[in-house]
């Protein structure tokens, strides 16, 4: 007869070998940031098929060109979180490049620009004449800058900015910006110097036939001019700029200093096509990196004025990173640069530009209005009554919902809704090219109605979450039957929002592995955007992880034998995440086991007594 101490010991030893299982298979679930930066740069394959399925899920080795300087922006913020042999290996993408053949340099003409070429190899340039044909670009980027109020990119002692002419097009970028903490910003701590790299000819097909049309070579070296020297400045004003906003800075900048080229518009419809994910989502969430939320500043450019963009790194200038070296998260930077300067608040003008997302009524570029893409709705609907439907936001996003005729209709349309304290919601009717606005006074359980329905070209419901809390939520119907919502607790805000960019505020996750931009903790940010938050438990307990986890990962980061063991901790939970068929069936064999043994140990003892 097997005891019960015999059975305790046997339980014991599976319960161990059951969390080491979950722990170390496989080796990824105990992986570190390094293998984000080396996949990144392509200086080292993955392990094996399990591990790059498990990391690199989102891999689009198609993608258009990009800019390349989020990754090295993030590498340089990363880089003494960095394992010794990593540093070994990554340590040329921080330094200047060595080009292919004998270097050579040009001065600009204004002297601002030192570009360096190569006439040999790869990275040889087409001609002396395109040589000169970038410097004078350069020189009238930086005019343009200096024309509008922006402090330029620092050099030491006022020497000529650096650019060096590589072959990037097997990269599928146009250009990087590489900060050096070499070179001081003069009167920011936080601020340093950089130099650049631009692909050398943009003769390359990914660039000829780029996104939304056919460009130049003149065309795309105008566009990374503009887009890549703005990051040159950004730097220049706080190095840890928030990557969604420095990148929807330098994307509208494109337009302002070269209107003709006008490829920015083609990255609208990603965000347009996803508006519930929130304003500051991380840029990896959308297709094009999030470029598209360029459009944003041109409303708040048309609202405020041009100078509402550098007032914002004015703003940004003299702040601290918030802890762990981490980015400083935009959206509250954006709303005390508002309420401070110009009356208004991030939520005001976040209002006013998802409506405008419809009416299209903007003030400035007039002739390339038709350009922007037109709001996306996330439902449509012809058949009536809509019963009571549900949307839960994040902060800052919004969401349309189009209502078409039918035959035989009703001739007028009546929405009621009932939403969370942070919801804003307002409905548009079109008739041919009229819109005209019926707005919600509240949305306590609220009720509009729309006349002329029947011979209407359609009718939009937007709802709005314009705060910073996450969950906020709202149900409409038209049959004026609608359930009171829940939700909207969760701030989004301040330091809460470590990762830089919304999505982030997995506090212990972000401390254990360094940085927001670990696979791992972009797994579970996904497994609580798409699974916890899309129903009431799980909203319940993101909120009370929000409430008690910051004080304990500031704690996790501080200490690095923390952090070690809070990725052990972690490791089984990314693996269930993933792959929850097998931990749902390891963890059921280890319900029936202890089922057995508990068993055992009862009729044991029954049989002593």
């Amino acid at each position: 007869m097997i005891n019960g101490g015999f059975m305790k010991k046997i339980l014991t030893r599976m319960t161990v070998a059951f969390y080491f299982v979950l722990t170390l298979a496989p080796s990824v679930f105990a992986g570190q940031l390094d293998d984000y930066y080396l996949n990144g740069f392509a200086e080292q394959s993955v392990g094996n098929s399990l591990q790059k399925a498990v990391l690199f899920q989102s891999a689009d080795t198609g993608e258009s060109p990009h800019c390349g300087t989020p990754l090295k922006h993030g590498l340089r913020r990363d880089w003494n979180k960095l394992e010794p042999a990593t540093q070994k290996v990554l340590a040329k993408q921080l330094a200047a490049p060595v080009l292919s053949g004998g270097e050579a340099t040009l001065l600009s003409p204004a002297g601002r620009f030192k570009i360096h070429y190569t006439t040999s190899g790869a990275d040889a340039v087409p001609s002396m004449s395109w040589v000169q044909t970038v410097a004078q670009t350069f020189d009238d980027v930086a005019s343009a800058y200096t024309a509008r109020g922006w402090r330029l990119a620092p050099t030491i002692s006022a020497a000529p900015y650096d650019i060096y002419l590589v072959d990037l097009a097997p990269w599928r970028l146009y250009g990087q910006t590489t900060s050096n903490q070499a070179i001081p910003s003069t009167g920011f701590s936080n601020a340093y110097g950089s130099f650049m790299e631009i692909d050398n000819n943009f003769t390359d097909s990914i660039f000829i036939s780029g996104r939304g049309g056919s460009y130049s070579a003149t065309q795309s070296l105008q566009i990374t001019a503009a887009h890549e020297y703005h990051h040159a400045i950004q730097y220049g004003y706080n190095y840890f700029f928030d990557v969604w906003y420095a990148e929807a800075v330098s994307t509208w900048h494109e337009d302002e200093l070269y209107d003709g080229v006008n490829q920015l518009y083609s990255y609208i419809p990603a965000w347009f096509n996803n508006s519930t994910l929130s304003l500051d989502a991380d840029p990896s969430t959308m297709t094009g990196g999030g470029y598209g939320r360029w459009i944003f500043n041109r409303y708040l450019s048309e609202q405020h004025g041009a100078g509402v963009i550098k007032a914002t790194f004015e703003k940004l200038a003299g702040m601290d990173s918030p802890g762990y070296d981490a980015d400083i998260p935009m959206t509250p930077v954006l709303n005390s640069m508002l309420a401070t300067s110009y009356a208004s608040s991030l939520g005001n003008d976040f209002l006013g530009f998802a409506k405008r997302a419809y009416q299209r009524n903007w003030t400035t570029h007039t002739g390339d209005i038709s350009l922007i893409h037109s709001y996306a709705p996330v439902s449509s609907y012809s058949t009536y009554p809509v019963s009571s439907t549900s949307v839960t936001l994040p902060h800052y996003s919004f969401a349309y919902y189009r209502f078409l005729p039918s035959t035989g209709g009703s001739a007028n349309l009546s929405i009621t809704i009932a939403g969370t304290s942070g919801i804003v919601a307002t409905v548009f009717k079109m008739s041919g090219t009229t819109v005209t606005e019926f707005p919600f006074t509240t949305v306590n359980s609220a009720t509009v109605t729309i006349p002329g329905f029947s011979t209407s070209t359609e009718v939009a419901l937007m709802v709005a979450n314009t705060t910073d809390a996450d969950n906020h939520s709202a149900n409409f119907s038209t049959d004026g039957k609608v359930t009171e919502p829940t939700g909207g607790s969760t701030s989004a805000s301040g330091s809460s929002n470590s990762s830089g960019g919304g999505g982030g505020a997995c506090f212990i996750a972000t401390a254990a592995y360094g940085s927001y931009l670990h696979p791992q903790v972009q797994i579970l940010r996904d497994f609580r955007d798409h699974s916890l938050l899309t129903n009431a438990p799980g909203r319940a307990f993101v909120a009370l992880y929000y409430r008690i986890s910051p004080p304990l990962a500031d704690f996790i980061a501080r200490h690095e034998l923390l952090r070690g063991m809070a990725r052990v901790a972690l490791a089984p939970v990314i693996f269930a995440v993933v792959y929850p068929t097998y931990a749902g069936t390891a963890l059921l064999l280890f319900t029936v086991l202890l089922s057995l043994s508990l068993r055992r140990r009862f009729h044991v003892g029954t049989a002593i007594h």
